[in-house]
């Protein structure tokens, strides 16, 4: 024979109400990171690119007479901005800011010389182009958490130029 015990009738039901919203704040929470995360990566491909783009900038001249290799900065960064401006918008209507605006605001970097690179900080032996953009973005599934749906994603970009 079964015995109840009148106490304990519905405890079940109290910590499903108290843990379901708890745990679907949790995974908006888990879902929100890993959009702002694949975002941050997909906008570092995009810089990557552009800075390798820009490193078809050589200085041809230089070459010609026996130089090492160096590039042009005008017309690297212009390739940047370009390619920039051409790419970004496949990171769909997540950016609060058009690829015009994402490629205008970019800080662009032309180092010839053996250095720091002034944008990343690392070291660099050969010539070197490097992006840094800030771009706001528009992460819905945060608004459920309360933090807002805004983040502003800074991320950079470089590729060296090889002989």
């Amino acid at each position: 024979m079964a015995t109840t015990r009148g106490g304990e009738r519905g405890q079940v039901a109290v910590y499903a109400v108290v843990m379901f919203p708890l745990l679907l704040l949790i995974l908006a929470l888990v879902l929100a990171v890993g959009t702002v995360e694949g975002l941050r990566s997909r906008l570092g491909a995009q810089l990557d690119m552009a800075a390798l783009t820009a490193t078809q900038a050589v200085d041809l001249a230089a070459l010609a007479r026996g130089g090492p290799p160096a590039l042009v900065p005008a017309a690297a960064e212009a390739l940047a901005r370009e390619y920039l401006a051409a790419n970004v918008a496949a990171l769909g209507g997540q950016l609060l800011a058009s690829p015009d605006q994402v490629a205008s605001g970019a800080t662009v970097a032309v180092v010839n010389s053996p250095g720091t690179d002034p944008v990343t900080g690392l070291p660099d032996a050969a010539p070197t182009v490097s992006l840094r953009v800030r771009v706001p973005v528009r992460v819905p599934l945060l608004g459920l958490t309360g933090i807002g749906t805004t983040v502003v994603l800074d991320v950079t970009g470089s590729a060296a130029a090889r002989s």
